[in-house]
Order: C-alpha cells, then structure tokens, then sequence
C-alpha cells in the first residue's frame, strides 16, 4: 500500500536587513522546479549577502533539490551559524545528513545516523511544535536499533506527543504504524476516522482511495473522490486524484483523462504537495498505454521526461515501451 503523507515544508522567517536585495524571483525557480536558474540566483545571493542566513539556507534547499545533500550540508550548517535560533535550518541539516546517510557504507551509516539524530534533537529543542522534526525523529526512532538510541517505545512517545500537538499529523502516524504492524484493520479505521474528522482535507480521501484500489474495491475508492469533489468542486488537485486514480485502476478512463487534460489548464502554481505537470502527463500516458495506444502513451511518457528530468515513473514506462 502507497500512503501519501501529508508533508509541510515551514520556512524560516530570518531577516536579510533593509538594503539587501529580495530572495522572491530565487524562491520563484525553486518553487517552479527550475533548479539551475534557483541554484545560479541563491549562489549569487550568498556572495552579495553572506551574512543572510535565509540566502544560504535557500542555496542547501537547491542543493538538496539537485540531489547533492553533501554541499547542502554546508551551507544549511553557515544558515544555522548566522542564526542558531532557527529550528528549521536544523531540520533541514539532519535531512542533509540523513540523506547522506542513506548512501554511506556501513562503517559510516552509524556515524551519520547519530548526527542526523542529533540535528533534529537541536530542530526540537529549538522549537518543540516542529511537527515536521517530530515525525523525522519519530522515523528515526521506528528504523533505527536500540544500541542507536532506537526502539518502539521511544517510537511510541513520539507518535503520542505528535498526536498531542495535531491530531492530524498524528492521526497519519498512526496509520503508518498500523501499515507497519500489518494490521489492516487499524489501518482502514483510522482512514475512515480522517475523512470524517478532515471531511475537506483531500490527502486522507487520497490516501484511501488508494488502499481501496490495493484492496480490488475501486468502485469506492471513485465514490470517496466524487464525495469530496462535491464539497470541494473548485479544488484542482482533486481532478488530478481523479486521473491518478483511473491510470492506476483502469476503470473509468474517459473520465481518467478528462480530470487530467482540465488539470493541466488549471493547475496551481507548483508548491510543496501539488502534482506536478510532469506527473499529470505520466498518468495520461499510464491511461493510454492501458487503452493499448502506444504511440499516445509514449509521447505523453516524453512530455513528461521533458518537462521533469528526474521522473524517473516516467523515464521506467517509457523504456518499457521499447
């Protein structure tokens, strides 16, 4: 089962000084995923502001973005020198760090896996409704050994003081246990209790949806989107689940690629959580390939790729074309 969890990403409020020119068009190519002309702004921003640690702390987040979290790492870290108040630029390291982790050998695995621990303790402490530093210690804690300062129960509290803090938040931990657990009971209970507690919070409504198809049960994984686009008619992203659900399900695919091609005219500004361009041609192409139209499949599959790079769903249908 794929969850989608609900991800904000909270920024840093740091001043840059009255004369230092705005960080807004660098912000605007990150935002847009246009990383190389983000990178290009923020390195010069650093250079005509070093001492501006909301510049260098948007030059770590191209650099994570460009899939380079060693250099990230540095310039998060100068971020949280020039301002060692801010919670986030901690977070952001250990995600820099954690990163690296994932990469490294064994020998340095728990090395990194300690710093990171002890980057998002600093996040917390710094700022202890950090939710986004709760649910990565929350991870730490539900992955790593107990000789690493692991384990269930640590994993436990955590999950209940988030839980605490935003019961949404936590709602979604707890569903992830659950997932963990293999007790799909628990599991459907607590998405059954989201949507009724969030009736217009479409990530839950998503997320069930999803578990529905897993389940063979697609019929209401369609009812639970056309529930929530009646209340929610003006919502984009909706019409984008509706496409998502059709390319993965292979039902309704009329109705699949109608959602997607209005989609692509009305899509919000790119933003954390919002589906990408990129994606809205990847599910066209997936609702092609099943109407057995190749030809229609891989151009969108191309346009897709074009537009992003890094999509790598895309560039795996595409090579299966061939």
């Amino acid at each position: 089962m794929h969850l989608k969890l609900l991800a904000a990403a909270l920024l840093a409020a740091a001043s840059v000084g009255a004369q230092s020119p705005t960080l807004d068009p660098g912000i605007a190519h990150f935002n847009a995923r246009r990383w190389g002309d983000a990178h290009a702004f923020f390195a010069g921003a650093v250079k005509a502001q070093p001492r501006s640690p909301e510049a260098a702390f948007w030059l770590g987040k191209t650099l994570m973005a460009e899939n380079k979290p060693d250099d990230a790492e540095d310039w998060f870290g100068k971020a949280a020198e020039l301002d060692p108040r801010s919670s986030e630029y901690q977070l952001w390291m250990a995600r820099a760090i954690g990163v690296q982790a994932q990469r490294a050998n064994v020998l340095k695995q728990p090395f990194l896996a300690r710093r990171t621990k002890a980057a998002v303790d600093k996040a917390i402490a710094l700022d202890p409704n950090n939710l986004d530093a709760r649910e990565m210690r929350w991870q730490f804690y539900s992955m790593a050994p107990g000789i690493m300062g692991g384990g269930e129960d640590h994993a436990r509290a955590e999950a209940a003081e988030i839980l605490r803090r935003n019961r949404y938040r936590g709602q979604f931990i707890a569903l992830q246990m659950a997932v963990r657990a293999k007790d799909d009971a628990t599991a459907e209970a607590t998405l059954k209790s989201l949507v009724a507690e969030f009736a217009d919070s479409l990530p839950p409504v998503s997320t069930y949806a999803s578990v529905l198809v897993d389940r063979g049960r697609v019929p209401e994984a369609f009812a639970l989107l056309d529930a929530f686009q009646k209340r929610r008619p003006s919502d984009p992203v909706v019409l984008y689940q509706v496409g998502r659900l059709a390319a993965v399900s292979g039902q309704q695919l009329d109705r699949g690629e109608q959602a997607l091609r209005k989609y692509l005219a009305v899509a919000p500004a790119p933003a954390t959580n919002i589906p990408t361009l990129s994606m809205a041609h990847l599910r066209l192409g997936n609702i092609q390939q099943k109407r057995g139209d190749k030809a229609a499949a891989r151009a969108e599959y191309e346009t897709a790729v074009k537009l992003d790079g890094r999509n790598e769903p895309a560039k795996r249908a595409l090579e299966a074309l061939k």
